[in-house]
């Protein structure tokens, strides 16, 4: 393979976030010879669009698209795949982070090793503060476990080959919540995922308007969730499913995280 073929794009789904994608750019940009990087804004106010819009312009590496509605990540995410024309794709949250080190790290595997997906350490904070830190294994993440325990990283630890990734048709667009965990379940059904070992991914929950804090719309996912997938979960991921919904699980985790940074 010629070294300087481009083998990944980066899609990066945003609304109302251009610091945050100012950051995580100054990082991306640094191997822009060896990615594609496609940036959709999902209808942001008016001045956010405008300063995205003058941050992106000079940088001809960089693919932005406005949308007109505001259709949510699935849509978001799905458009993005659209357009991309590498061999892996990799779905980056506009409000997480990763070191240089990683990213290089995870471009030089994709040139090495042909692979359906790939998984790499996450570390969850609440303003600045560690609330875990994961390094994901095979096991974890095969079909079998998957129907039965949700995935220990999100998808912004996670690359996939784009033919494998069209060939589940992408993410759910019906589905606003959890839907890391649908795409994840979906894809293991007959891909595998392989482990590197490497700097974590930030992975930020005090960020504003993130969806895991929107507790309504996380209850809708559960239902929508356990309906399309009840003949694959097992039964104690289905009874999990339902005592969350019940016993209102968002809310007790939002607080869990909000406690521990007191801790």
């Amino acid at each position: 393979m010629n070294k300087n073929k481009k083998i990944l794009t980066i899609i990066i789904p945003t609304r109302n976030r251009v610091s945050y994608i100012r950051k995580i750019i100054s990082v991306i940009e640094k191997f822009k010879k060896y990615i594609d990087i496609i940036i959709i804004d999902d209808f942001s106010l008016k001045y956010q669009r405008i300063e995205l819009s003058k941050f992106t312009k000079t940088k001809k590496f960089i693919k932005l698209f406005l949308l007109n509605d505001n259709r949510g990540q699935s849509y978001a995410c799905n458009y993005g795949i659209s357009y991309a024309k590498t061999k892996y794709v990799w779905f980056f949250d506009d409000d997480d982070y990763l070191k240089k080190e990683t990213l290089l790290k995870v471009i030089n595997y994709l040139k090495l090793f042909s692979v359906d997906g790939l998984l790499i350490p996450m570390r969850r904070i609440y303003k600045d503060k560690i609330l875990n830190y994961t390094v994901p294994n095979k096991k974890d993440h095969t079909f079998d476990s998957l129907k039965n325990s949700p995935q220990k990283v999100s998808t912004s630890c996670a690359i996939f080959k784009l033919a494998k990734i069209k060939k589940i048709k992408g993410w759910d667009e019906k589905l606003f919540g959890g839907t890391d965990t649908d795409l994840f379940l979906r894809f293991s059904e007959k891909n595998k995922f392989s482990i590197l070992k490497t700097y974590p991914v930030i992975v930020n929950f005090s960020a504003p308007d993130r969806v895991t804090n929107k507790f309504l719309r996380q209850q809708i996912a559960k239902i929508y969730f356990l309906n399309k997938h009840w003949s694959i979960l097992t039964l104690k991921r289905r009874i999990y499913y339902i005592i969350s919904f019940i016993l209102c699980f968002p809310i007790l985790n939002s607080l869990k995280s909000k406690l521990k940074i007191f801790s």
